[in-house]
């Protein structure tokens, strides 16, 4: 009888410890926003705060010790880093661009192509910036979205970087406003694998609460900056929700936009590669930045040139998103949980009919309004948030001394605690009808 009672009190002291962990949704709002810096990963001093510790504790308590104990690489530059675990066993993308095409307990699998036929799903990386001269906008993300309305309201997918919408919040909300899907990038596109857990949820959590405090939604969507990633950050980024977006490497789908030095050949050279994926082929994503005014003025000069080809142009263009038949955002109302991975199902496409001859904007998905090695990741281009000093020119960009260039269904279940932890319970029942017996 005693033996029993003491069984009841720790399983019930379990189901309580398991109850705790949870992960609020809508994130609650951080007592202050990190600072628009990204020379250095977020300051110790911010990862104190609730909305960082209560999501590292969820974090801890439904990913696998043997995910989260994987070590960190060791940081040498933006998207440069020594990897000090075992990078096969850990599909650590830069060293073989590993990607994981299955579900796990652990993860869910990672995107990287669209699945229909002549797909093309556009997504633009780590804006948004800002260049006004004298009174318009220039190569910039306002005119990066003029130029997607001129060309048939076309929508895209934004991968935002933190740090940098954080100092212009209205462009966020004016790319969202405009129909387009946005994403989550970090915070200040430091490398990931080189962060602690704490560091990594950090990232995630303050660019989803600032890019909630814009738009009233919460991205599903997130892609780890220089492609820089291994099984611990999916597994963290799951966790929090988040399905990890790559881009297409064979064929490669990189336009190496931020990769090049500046120049009138350098825009030349990748508006050419660009315009080499002007073909009938299998779906795909590509990748693209509004980093400066440089890799925007590559991406204008993209699209005047699809819009050149009217009806003859062979891909139908979408966003992530919609290109993979799910939501863009997470439905946050009345809940307290966060989506996570089933268990070891294998990540099949939706299929879908290609359409041919010109351009179609899809329609977004009805939710969406609602061993020691040095590797070096692909580079993600130089940013400035300085709105007056911005060169307008191919041969010139912003630049910043900080940062150097760069499925079936759905949605997945939301967990419910106390429903997840159902066995608990019933053993807890088994448990007190022994003791009665």
């Amino acid at each position: 009888m005693h033996f029993s009672f003491i069984t009841l009190a720790v399983l019930s002291m379990s189901v309580a410890n398991v109850a705790a962990a949870t992960l609020t949704m809508p994130p609650p709002m951080p007592k202050a926003f990190p600072p628009d810096d990204e020379s250095q990963p977020i300051p110790a001093s911010y990862l104190t705060d609730p909305l960082v510790t209560e999501a590292l504790a969820y974090v801890e308590s439904v990913v696998p010790a043997q995910y989260l104990q994987i070590p960190p690489s060791t940081f040498k530059s933006i998207c440069t880093a020594t990897y000090n675990a075992d990078a096969t066993a850990n599909c650590y993308w830069p060293a073989n661009l590993c990607t994981r095409d299955t579900n796990t307990n652990a993860f869910t699998a990672d995107v990287y192509q669209c699945p229909g036929q002549n797909t093309w799903g556009l997504t633009y990386d780590d804006g948004p910036i800002v260049n006004v001269v004298n009174g318009q906008h220039v190569n910039d993300t306002v005119a990066l979205r003029n130029a997607l309305v001129n060309l048939n309201d076309q929508k895209a997918t934004f991968f935002v970087v933190g740090s940098m919408g954080s100092s212009v919040p209205d462009e966020i909300k004016a790319t969202f406003d405009a129909g387009h899907h946005i994403a989550t990038h970090t915070w200040t596109h430091w490398t990931s694998t080189s962060l602690t857990n704490a560091q990594f949820v950090a990232e995630m959590k303050y660019t989803e609460a600032l890019i909630y405090k814009t738009t009233g939604q919460v991205p599903r969507f997130w892609r780890p900056p220089c492609g820089d990633i291994d099984d611990r950050i999916r597994a963290i980024a799951s966790a929090l929700g988040y399905r990890t977006v790559l881009w297409g490497t064979a064929p490669d789908r990189d336009s190496t936009d931020a990769d090049v030095t500046p120049s009138s050949a350098a825009h030349q050279t990748v508006l050419k590669k660009i315009k080499s994926w002007f073909v009938p082929q299998a779906g795909f994503i590509s990748l693209e930045h509004d980093i400066s005014t440089f890799t925007v003025g590559v991406a204008l000069a993209a699209l005047s040139a699809i819009k050149d080809m009217g009806s003859s142009f062979p891909l139908k263009i979408t966003d992530v998103g919609t290109c993979l038949n799910e939501p863009w955002y997470r439905d946050v109302s009345g809940s307290t949980s966060v989506p996570i991975p089933p268990a070891s199902s294998v990540v099949l496409p939706p299929s879908s009919t290609p359409t041919s001859a010109a351009v179609n904007t899809a329609s977004a998905p009805s939710a969406a309004p609602s061993a020691s090695s040095t590797v070096s990741a692909s580079p993600t281009g130089v940013t400035s948030t300085n709105t007056s000093s911005i060169t307008l020119s191919t041969t010139s960009s912003a630049a910043s001394p900080t940062r150097q260039s760069e499925s079936t269904s759905g949605s997945y279940p939301s967990v419910d605690v106390f429903g997840s932890i159902s066995w608990l319970w019933t053993v807890i029942a088994g448990a007190v009808i022994a003791v009665f017996v």
